[in-house]
């Protein structure tokens, strides 16, 4: 038997996971290549190239033995794969894609391929009716199990992830206060406490987790951070990504609120918890403006 072709674990796939695992990384991506070749025999694929995108998983192209395209995942975070398939098969809604295999010992699932499949980050800003489409569609058609984290633990891992690029990089702290930043985040921790009402969040709807699903399909949602709590947790990027001036802000918070059935006020006061983490993302961002930058260190000062 024919042993499948396996894509080789290059240097930039070791460094995005090792940012995110640290060192003992190796050490498991040396294991990988052998549970590949199993999972390509057992699911009856053709494997192809890495994804190079993320930091949680070795991501690669396949084909099912129909010929279908698929994308295999495969990482050292179980809990987070059978999480994600697990909310993928609770959204009964083809903003997600479908799951067609999992296996929980390996921390391995394999998903429809999304096409065209662009991403969001590399497109313009959609109409807000097609990002409103997309929330309400997870937030109507997932069922929010107790057994998923709640809202206030994704709070808890995104901020205490931030604060990292302190370490990293001392020069942030002239450009995001690290004493603003933590006013955010105990904003956010008495927002996730308070939600008025619950669903299934997707809990990492960032532009990047976002792909084109062609005219009839339209947005479909990838890798969630499944949890459960306020449904405008899952607009807050959607609602700063890109926004160069506060009536832009505005315009969507007015526009996006009402549509995923939360206030214009709610929405804000996580807009504004929010605004120092992706600050500092911007910070760190080769192609990110000053002003863009002083905009969300704004909001950050702003009253919630």
């Amino acid at each position: 038997m024919t042993t499948p072709h396996v894509p080789q674990l290059d240097d930039e796939l070791r460094r995005r996971l090792g940012r995110r695992f640290g060192a003992t990384i190796e050490s498991w991506l040396d294991e990988v290549p052998p549970v590949l070749v199993d999972l390509a025999d057992r699911w009856r694929l053709n494997l192809g190239a890495l994804i190079q995108r993320g930091t949680m998983s070795v991501v690669i192209r396949c084909r099912t033995v129909h010929g279908h395209p698929a994308v295999l995942k495969i990482s050292p975070d179980r809990r987070r794969i059978q999480d994600e398939a697990a909310a993928l098969t609770r959204w009964t809604t083809t903003h997600v894609p479908a799951v067609l295999a999992v296996d929980k010992r390996a921390g391995a699932l394999l998903i429809e391929a999304i096409e065209p499949g662009q991403p969001l980050a590399d497109s313009a800003y959609p109409h807000l009716d097609t990002v409103s489409t997309l929330v309400t569609a997870l937030h109507a058609h997932g069922t929010p199990d107790p057994t998923y984290r709640s809202v206030a633990d994704r709070v808890t891992y995104l901020y205490a992830a931030g604060t990292k690029n302190y370490t990293c990089r001392p020069g942030l702290a002239a450009v995001v206060p690290p004493e603003l930043y933590e006013r955010g985040k105990q904003l956010a921790v008495r927002l996730a406490g308070d939600a008025p009402a619950t669903v299934l969040l997707h809990g990492d709807l960032t532009p990047a987790n976002i792909l084109d699903g062609g005219n009839q399909r339209g947005l479909v949602a990838i890798d969630p951070a499944p949890c459960v709590g306020d449904p405008a947790f899952d607009a807050i990027d959607l609602v700063l990504w890109r926004a160069d001036n506060a009536q832009t802000i505005t315009a969507r918070v007015e526009k996006l609120a009402p549509a995923i059935g939360t206030t214009p006020r709610r929405l804000t006061r996580w807009c504004t918890a929010f605004a120092t983490m992706t600050a500092l993302e911007l910070a760190e961002a080769s192609d990110a403006t000053r002003e863009c930058v002083d905009l969300l260190i704004d909001l950050a000062n702003a009253s919630p």
